[in-house]
This record gives C-alpha cells, sequence and structure tokens, in this order.
C-alpha cells in the first residue's frame, strides 16, 4: 500500500472526543490514532475494532458507520492527507512498538496547530516517520515473523529492562545465541532501527509523558526514572529528538 507516496502532502492534524456517526463519508484520507476508548467501524465488506494504541488507516471516499464499544469517551488524534497509494483499504495498525505513538497523540495536534514553522517540520518528520513504521509492519513477511522468534527472548528482556541504567544493547544478542550482526539485522528488520535507537527512543518518549503528568521537578529525577545516570547525556538526546530541553519543557 505505501509503495507511491511522491504526492502524498499532510492537510491537518486534529484530535478530540468521537461521536458516533452513520454514513460518513472521508472527504481526505486518514489515519486515526484511537488514544483512548475502544470504537467499532462499519464499511461495506468489513468490519473493524480498533482499541486504544492502535490506528485505522481510512482512504479518501471510503463510506462507514461509526461506533463507541467502550464504557469510556473515545478520544483520537486524527492525520488527514492526500495520498497516492496503491489499493488503499480500510486497515488497523497497532502502534505498540513505534516510540513516538505518546508524543503524537499528546504534542502533535497542538505544534501543527499552534506552533511555529519548526514545530511543523518536527510533526511533518514523525508523520514520515509514522509511514516508515507501517511499511515496516505491512512489508514483513513470514520468514520476517519467523526470525523475530529468534530474538524473542532479548525484545522480552529489553522491553521488562528498557528503564534500567545497566541495560546494554550490546549484550542482547548473547541471549539468543546468535552473533551481534545478526541480531541486529533481524532486530532492525521487525523494528525499523537499531537496539540502540530503539531504547533511546522509548526512553525519551517515556519521559516526554512524564513530563506530562507533572510528577516530576528536576531533570535529574527525571533522567533517572528513564534510565539515565547523567542527566546531562539525557538533556542533549532529549533536545536532539524534540528541539527543546527537558528542563523548558519542566517549567
Amino acid at each position: 500500500m505505501f509503495e507511491n507516496i511522491e504526492n502524498l502532502k499532510l492537510i491537518s492534524v486534529s484530535s478530540g472526543i468521537s461521536t458516533p456517526k452513520r454514513n460518513r463519508t472521508r472527504k481526505t484520507s486518514g489515519f486515526v490514532l484511537r488514544t483512548r476508548g475502544e470504537t467499532k467501524f462499519t464499511f461495506d465488506d468489513k468490519v473493524i475494532f480498533v482499541k486504544a494504541g492502535q490506528m485505522i488507516f481510512i482512504p479518501k471516499g471510503a463510506v462507514y458507520d461509526f461506533e463507541i464499544v467502550s464504557p469510556e469517551p473515545s478520544e483520537y488524534t486524527l492525520f488527514s492527507f492526500e495520498e497516492s497509494f496503491q489499493n488503499p483499504a480500510p486497515k488497523v495498525f497497532s502502534l505498540e512498538n513505534f516510540p513516538d505513538a505518546n508524543f503524537i497523540a499528546g504534542h502533535a495536534t497542538q505544534l501543527w496547530n499552534l506552533g511555529t514553522s519548526a514545530d511543523k517540520f518536527k510533526v511533518l518528520s514523525l508523520f514520515f516517520n509514522l509511514l516508515s513504521y507501517l511499511s515496516g509492519i505491512e512489508s514483513a513477511d513470514y520468514s520476517a515473523k519467523q526470525k523475530l522468534e529468534i530474538i524473542a527472548p532479548a525484545v522480552d528482556f529489553l522491553k521488562r529492562n528498557i528503564f534500567s541504567p545497566s541495560l546494554s544493547a550490546n549484550k542482547l544478542h548473547s541471549l539468543c545465541g546468535i552473533s551481534d550482526t545478526y541480531f541486529r539485522k533481524i532486530f532492525i528488520t521487525n523494528f525499523g532501527m537499531s537496539p540502540q535507537a530503539y531504547i533511546i527512543s522509548k526512553r525519551l518518549s517515556a519521559a516526554m509523558a512524564q513530563i506530562d503528568t507533572g510528577h516530576f521537578l528536576t531533570v535529574a529525577e527525571l533522567s533517572e526514572a528513564v534510565g539515565y545516570r547523567d542527566p546531562l547525556y539525557f538533556s542533549r538526546a532529549f533536545k536532539q529528538k524534540y528541539g527543546v530541553s527537558p528542563s523548558e519543557f519542566l517549567r
């Protein structure tokens, strides 16, 4: 589906609380990230349920009914865009392993609509990173999934210890009994980035989510909470990713 993106143009980014709709027709293509609640989309030939942390692609011109199936309100972030995908069809994706899912949910709308030009470029960069991630999911064939089983022990260890200061990406391959080179190749094929880049992205995304809660007063506390012993190193990495330092966000 993602082969041709030359004419893709991001039109708008919005967020809010969903309301049921009947015979809705999409005027543009859209990615709807469900940030809270669960919803049901009914198209002519399929029914798709979308839970929090999942995202549905709805092509331009699609006609559907939409209803909320969870007791709590259903909240969303919507990317509307023009595209030239091949054979576009409604499809749901999990963003469980996309490091910037929380940042997109919490900040993309504000940055796109109220931010500076630099902020909009940041959103565009995140949007194309998202496309790259989704393309990687779609193109993963059966053999890649088989190989994912080979590194499953390391992936499980990585997720359970992502905030441990002693976590080392260079030692993960030993948990699988394979070489570091082969481990990295399989990891990059399935996750779209190196193990070290994955660790950094997950930690920084978690730091941003913690800032949003208002629980941390200092950069040192925040740095330690997400697995960094050195607050200065953490601050440099955070600013490189988000364009501002964590101390500015904390203020």
